[in-house]
Formats: structure tokens, sequence, C-alpha cells
């Protein structure tokens, strides 16, 4: 009897759930969809992750993901604390802050030495960003005096080893949420948590693609990115995606200067909260409409269970995603294989 791969298949998939079903059809098929295209994020990122032994102890913190990276994002390392010329090992320094006043008075010292740090750090941390060309977003460390967000413990003196129970920024994450309160900025424990880390990383790809076509600052520039992230848009907030495409209408004529201004603001503050789980199953239940005619019952059936599914695990849009492409080859919708709601970024970042 002369074997017959397709033999085999044919039983896997009669032997298999209908969940399981499609699953494994998108295992088959992951291979053959389209290529995505993608930017080169710059992001900058924490020198002790993964990069040099810079922490006060001298160690570094393995972050594996970092190297995970490199080869789709530019990653620019800065070492605070080092860069202010504290030397590798260090004295520690921390935040003091007295929280009963009535302004705030934070300031940076190395308990130590005495040694008040505050005036150098803010100074280099301004000095830093605004030298910096171009940027996507931040990856810092967490906890760190210097680089934590929303994680550094504050203390109410150099001699209490207790700290106040009030967390906040460090002094160089301080000055970037600051003076850039629209650029992603995560730490690296936040980046473990695939949502998360799928949250900011479709941030940095969008706006890196933003930030290309802004280049050329052409009119038909902007329709293109618009158009292949619409779909994306529209999981985030359909109102705002509205108003970005009246934007590019441009009735009244506007310099185009002024339309890549009007856009950019819109961009950055539509993608700066998490998508709403409501709004991505409005945008995947209106992609399906590309395709829909085509399936049988039980496919439609397994597609509306997943999206019930969705609302409570947030995880499932990973799957969906790779499903989508799937369909989109098959049934040659050549709309849906551009949008970047199904691969927002290179598809070896998801893991």
């Amino acid at each position: 009897m002369i074997f017959n791969p397709f033999h085999l298949i044919s039983f896997l998939l009669l032997s298999l759930s209908k969940k399981s079903f499609f699953q494994f059809t998108v295992l088959l098929n992951m291979e053959s969809h389209p290529k995505c295209s993608f930017s080169r994020p710059i992001i900058v990122i924490s020198r002790c992750l993964g990069f040099d032994n810079c922490r006060y102890d001298g160690q570094i913190v393995s972050f594996p993901l970092a190297e995970a990276m490199k080869p789709f994002v530019e990653l620019i390392d800065v070492c605070p604390e080092y860069d202010i010329g504290l030397g590798i090992p260090r004295e520690p320094i921390l935040i003091v802050e007295d929280t009963e006043a009535d302004v705030s008075n934070r300031k940076l010292i190395q308990p130590a030495t005495g040694i008040d740090l505050t005036d150098k750090m803010t100074s280099f941390s301004r000095f830093y960003l605004e030298k910096l060309d171009d940027f996507d977003g931040f990856i810092l460390k967490s906890k760190s005096p210097s680089c934590g967000i929303g994680t550094t413990k504050v203390f109410p003196d150099t001699e209490t080893e207790e700290y106040t129970h009030h967390e906040g920024n460090g002094f160089f994450a301080e000055t970037v949420v600051h003076r850039y309160p629209e650029i992603p900025v995560i730490d690296e424990e936040q980046f473990k948590d695939p949502m998360k880390r799928d949250h900011f990383l479709t941030q940095v790809f969008v706006l890196a693609s933003f930030r290309d076509a802004s280049v050329s600052c052409k009119h038909h520039t902007l329709v293109q990115f618009h158009t292949a992230n619409k779909l994306l848009f529209m999981a985030y907030e359909k109102r705002t995606m509205t108003a970005m495409g009246n934007i590019i209408a441009n009735r009244d004529n506007l310099p185009v200067e002024k339309v890549y201004e009007d856009y950019s603001k819109l961009l950055t503050q539509i993608i700066s909260e998490t998508p709403q789980s409501g709004h991505v199953i409005n945008a995947l239940m209106h992609s399906f409409g590309y395709f829909s005619r085509h399936l049988s019952a039980g496919e439609k059936f397994w597609f509306m269970q997943q999206l019930q599914k969705l609302r409570t695990d947030g995880s499932l849009i990973f799957e969906l995603r790779q499903w989508f492409m799937v369909m989109a080859e098959k049934y040659d919708v050549e709309y849906l294989s551009k949008q970047t709601l199904f691969c927002p970024y290179p598809p070896e970042l998801s893991v």
C-alpha cells in the first residue's frame, strides 16, 4: 500500500474538535500567508536590561526579549546613574520626599555619601532626551530610582528604612513621561505580560510607520498609512478613527503639514489606551463580513464562540489574528491581508 500523507491529514482533521480543527488549519497555512512588512521602531532601553553590568551592585538583568527584538527594533541603551558619573559598583541612591509638604520636594540622594544628585540627574535627563533625534518608546528598569515607572519606592528621609508606601517614577522616567506623555513607556516586568507587551509593541510599530510616512509629508502617503491601519484604529476607538479619516479628507484645503500635525495628535490619542474588548469585537465582526459568506454554519458558530470568550480572555486575539490572516489569503481578501489589526508587529515578538 502506498503511503499518502493527505490521507493522514484527513484522518487527523476528522479526529479534532472544532476548536482544534481551526487551530490546526491555522498552523498548516501560517507559512503561506503574505509576509507583513514593518517600519523599524527606535526604542530607548535601560542599559542594565541585558546590555551591560551597570547596576549599582555591578550586576546585569537577564532580559532575553531584548535579543529577540534586535532584528526588528533599533535599541538605544541608557544608564542614567552611570552616565551622570556614578561608578560601577556604586553606593545605592534613593528618592526622598516629604509627602506631607504642600508642594513636591523630591530629591535624589546617595545616603552613604550624603550627596544630593537631584540637579545633576534632572539636567542629564533633559539634555539626553533633547539630543535624541527620534524615538518611539521606552523600556525601563522597574523600581529603579532613575528609571522606575510608578514602581520606585519613595522614602521620607535617608535614615528611615521603611518607605512611605508611596511608589512613583524614577527621576529619568519622570522626565520622560512629563515631556513626552504621548510616547509609550513600559518596564521589563510589564513587558513579560503578553497583553501589555502586545499593546506596547503595537504602539511603537504604528508610531514608527507614521514617522516613516511623515518623512515624505505627502498626502497620498498618509492615505496609505491610514488605510493599512483603519481596522486597528477601529479596534481602539471608532469615533476617533472616523475623525482621523475626516482630517485626511481635508475639506478645508489645509496645507499638508497641518494635516499631518492634526492627524498626529489623534494618532497618539487613539493608541494611548489599551483597546476595550467591545471595540475589538466590533472590528473583528466588521472584518468577518469580508468572507463570512464562504463559511459553513459550523465555522461561523466557532467564530462567534471565540468572540464571546474574547470578552473575558483577551489573549485569544493572538489566535484570531492568525485565523484572519489565513482566511484573508484563502478567500483572496487582499484588503484584510494588509491590515495591521491582524499583523501589528513581527510575529516573532509575540512569544
